[in-house]
């Protein structure tokens, strides 16, 4: 009976492991919109706090991997589009190169958590896409309003109408509510995966945020930023195994 008690209690606990994970993600929310809204009072001490969330990340001795192959084609575009179009232009590859990147990201962070918690149906391509289309509206809201400022640059991108920007806004709005409907009848139903879920809705919630709703695209580019450290950066997971 020791024996069967003692193996009980040093099981893995995947709810609990759930649990963090979710909880892990709601602080590098309330992170990324702190400094989102400290940028647009105070730019440079949102730098800092962005230079102590890079600190973290880097202190934390784990290995820091950074793909630099992959940094050759925005690069090389931006330098291209410089050349024609000027600095504004140069700025604006660079930054739908950043929304693409910090999209994939998070749909794949997303496919981790869902695989985690035993969800397969939700790591498929059809699955996310929906999670492709607030980042695409924000980047058409940008577009329309184009020319911006981000840290003291100019930032520029093609005039869309404004037209588009409505289409992409109702097919995000109408695929948004679709994917919470799936949640809620999974919560329902008692099957309702916490920590993917919750990351998607904070994924809608801080690019609608950061493009969609701010004047001040240095602030949603803060927003990002620090939401991507405050994931990289190292949180102590509790300790679910038993010490005889």
């Amino acid at each position: 009976m020791n024996g069967r008690l003692h193996l009980a209690l040093a099981a893995p606990q995947p709810g609990a492991a759930n649990r963090f994970s979710a909880d892990r993600g709601l602080v590098a929310a309330l992170i990324a919109f702190a400094l989102g809204g400290v940028s647009l009072f105070s730019p440079p001490l949102a730098v800092l706090g962005l230079a102590v969330l890079s600190a973290r990340v880097l202190l934390s001795g784990e290995a820091v991997r950074i793909d630099w192959l992959s940094l050759i084609g925005p690069a090389f575009a931006a330098l291209i589009v410089g050349m024609f179009v000027g600095l504004a232009g140069a700025i604006g590859i660079l930054f739908v190169w950043r929304l693409f990147a910090d999209t994939r990201w998070s749909t794949g962070e997303a496919t981790r958590l869902a695989a985690a918690a035993g969800r397969p149906a939700e790591t498929t391509f059809k699955a996310l896409f929906r999670a492709w289309l607030t980042p695409a509206y924000g980047l058409m809201i940008v577009a329309y309003t184009a020319p911006h400022m981000v840290a003291g640059l100019p930032l520029d991108l093609p005039h869309v109408p404004v037209w588009l920007v409505i289409a992409i806004g109702v097919l995000a709005a109408g695929a948004f509510f679709d994917w919470g409907l799936r949640r809620a009848a999974d919560w329902r139903l008692g099957e309702l995966a916490a920590a993917p879920a919750q990351h998607l809705l904070i994924h809608h919630i801080i690019f609608v945020a950061a493009f969609g709703l701010m004047i001040d695209v240095s602030a949603g580019v803060v927003m990002l930023m620090a939401w991507r450290l405050a994931h990289a950066a190292p949180m102590r997971q509790p300790s679910f195994t038993a010490v005889p």
